[in-house]
């Protein structure tokens, strides 16, 4: 493998040997317009997030719930491409100091080309993406173009997986395993099975000591604490973007930085307080 881009190195250093669950924040590039969507990300470190995840606008984002699937919808509505996801990632890389995560579905993938793709990632500093529709199996050329341009892979783990698709899963990965909360697309907000959850990380770490990355269902700062012990980061994206949806600035951003900070706070309570395996 090809040495690590610093913010690849960056994001690794964040997620290892935490005494708390990292949070990150999700937002698609160019929502809620351009020029805005940068400065959201940037107003979300500044109140606790500790990493960023850039969305790929999608046309059919078939594993996404209402909120983040119209987000996508406004920002491609508004002219947004591949382009501004280099640019947003490059922008807020550069003038924050926390790593920046590509979020993209396989097909935008497959129509920038593969090996751009990567190359333009890390040339723009972002420290790697995760492709959830695209499973493991099937990664290889993503895989290999990534590794030789020096940034990660986060891999998706199904909750249906089995352990040989766990496997590969772990193989494939790079920086951290996600795992979904709740099976569902993004944006539920109905009750998690915490048992279950747990069962599923701790099978994800006899497979790897990738940092585990909990998302999808943890919709609000109480789950988020109760979540916090199965886990080594929390990401949230959907009870973001509703407010950015919902209200117009600088109501909408401030409901979302508000987000922000109740559940950073949730993540520094004492009970989450705990050494985390890595």
């Amino acid at each position: 493998m090809t040495t690590l881009t610093p913010a690849a190195t960056g994001l690794t250093a964040l997620l290892t040997h935490r005494q708390r669950p990292a949070l990150g924040a999700f937002l698609p590039a160019g929502f809620p317009n351009w020029t805005a969507g940068i400065e959201t990300l940037r107003a979300f470190t500044r109140h606790g997030a500790d990493f960023l995840e850039v969305g790929v606008p999608h046309h059919t984002p078939t594993l996404d719930g209402p909120d983040i699937s119209a987000a996508y919808a406004q920002a491609l509505g508004q002219g947004a491409r591949m382009a501004h996801v280099f640019s947003t990632i490059r922008l807020t890389a550069s003038s924050t100091a926390v790593p920046v995560v590509a979020m993209s579905y396989w097909a935008p993938v497959l129509d920038f080309g593969i090996q751009r793709f990567a190359q333009d990632l890390a040339q723009a500093g972002a420290a790697g993406a995760m492709i959830p529709d695209l499973p493991a199996s099937e990664a290889g050329e993503w895989i290999e173009a990534a590794r030789k341009a020096g940034i990660h892979t986060p891999q998706f783990a199904p909750r249906s997986a089995d352990d040989d698709q766990l496997a590969a899963i772990a193989t494939a990965a790079s920086g951290w395993i996600y795992a979904p909360a709740a099976p569902a697309p993004t944006g539920y907000q109905g009750e998690l099975d915490l048992p279950a959850l747990n069962d599923f990380t701790a099978r994800l770490r006899t497979h790897s000591r990738l940092p585990v990355v909990g998302g999808i269902g943890i919709s609000t700062p109480q789950l988020a604490e109760q979540v916090a012990p199965f886990v080594d980061a929390v990401v949230i994206g959907s009870p973001l973007i509703r407010p950015l949806l919902q209200g117009s600035a600088p109501a909408g951003l401030d409901g979302a930085v508000e987000q922000v900070r109740a559940f950073a706070h949730a993540l520094h309570t004492p009970a989450s307080s705990r050494p985390l395996s890595a």
